[in-house]
Parts: structure tokens; C-alpha cells; sequence
């Protein structure tokens, strides 16, 4: 009885030993692999969360003014921002600088997106007079070109 203990207790042969070691090696030179490909994509989904929350600042901005121009005067682009009144008055948005705010402060944080608005009209099933506001964002590293779109109805 006590050669067949001393059989099972032996432990480890240096094979297997030294098979054990490549697997482990193996495994975590895939791992790390794994880890370094997610590490060096990390800040694309927060720069496309930033480009969806501008857009969607932008469109909002446009969405919650007049749908026809109250004061019968064109704003458009020779005006600051700040006195638009219409949504009309948003179709030649480019902004070739850092985006801003409605009151025309820069948003520096913001520097490599660039924005530029279009505003068309759109027809509905029953006949609703509509237009329709793009903004589009894109970024500077050109790894972002992000639309979106809403529609205006007139009531």
C-alpha cells in the first residue's frame, strides 16, 4: 500500500511541466494581444457620443425655432447665430472652426469636429408641409462622418 501512495503522489514530469508553461505563454500573449487591440480603439466610441450629442444640440437648436420667418427678414449666414429666428435661417451653417454654442461661444473642447447644417423641404402621406434639418458632423481625423435629421411640420 505504501508504493502505490508514494506512486500517486509524485507530481509533475518535466514535460508536462514544460508543456504547461507554452500553453500559459500562449494564452497570455493572446490576451494581451486582445487587451492592446481594445486599448487602441477605446476613444472611438466616445468621440462618436460627443459627435451625436453636438449634432443632436444643433438640430435641437434649429428644430425649436419658427417654422416661417416671423419677421419677414433673412437672417442666414451674415448674422450671428444668435438672432436666427427660422429654421430657414440654418441652411448654410458650415462651421469651419471649432463648433459653438447658440450664443457663438466656442466650444474649444470641440475643436477637431467640424459641423454644416442643410435645411430642404420634405413631403409627408397627407400632404403636411415640411422641411427637413441635416446636420452633419464630422472630425478632423476623418474617422467620423455622423448625419442626423429631423423634421419640421408647419401647424
Amino acid at each position: 500500500m505504501c508504493a502505490e501512495h508514494h506512486r500517486a503522489a509524485r507530481g509533475f514530469t518535466l514535460l508536462e511541466l514544460v508543456v504547461t508553461l507554452v500553453l500559459l505563454a500562449v494564452a497570455v500573449i493572446a490576451i494581451t494581444g486582445l487587451v492592446a487591440q481594445i486599448g487602441g480603439r477605446s476613444a472611438s466610441p466616445v468621440l462618436h457620443t460627443q459627435a451625436l450629442y453636438l449634432a443632436e444640440g444643433y438640430l435641437e437648436e434649429a428644430l425649436l425655432k419658427a417654422y416661417v420667418d416671423p419677421d419677414g427678414v433673412a437672417e442666414g449666414c451674415a448674422a450671428p447665430r444668435d438672432v436666427w429666428d427660422d429654421i430657414g435661417d440654418y441652411a448654410c451653417l458650415t462651421v469651419a472652426a471649432p463648433p459653438s454654442d447658440a450664443s457663438g461661444v466656442a466650444m474649444a473642447a470641440l475643436s477637431r469636429y467640424r459641423v454644416s447644417m442643410t435645411v430642404g423641404n420634405a413631403a409627408l402621406v397627407g400632404g403636411a408641409t415640411t422641411r427637413r434639418i441635416e446636420v452633419r458632423i464630422t472630425h478632423l481625423d476623418g474617422d467620423i462622418d455622423l448625419r442626423v435629421a429631423g423634421l419640421r411640420a408647419q401647424y
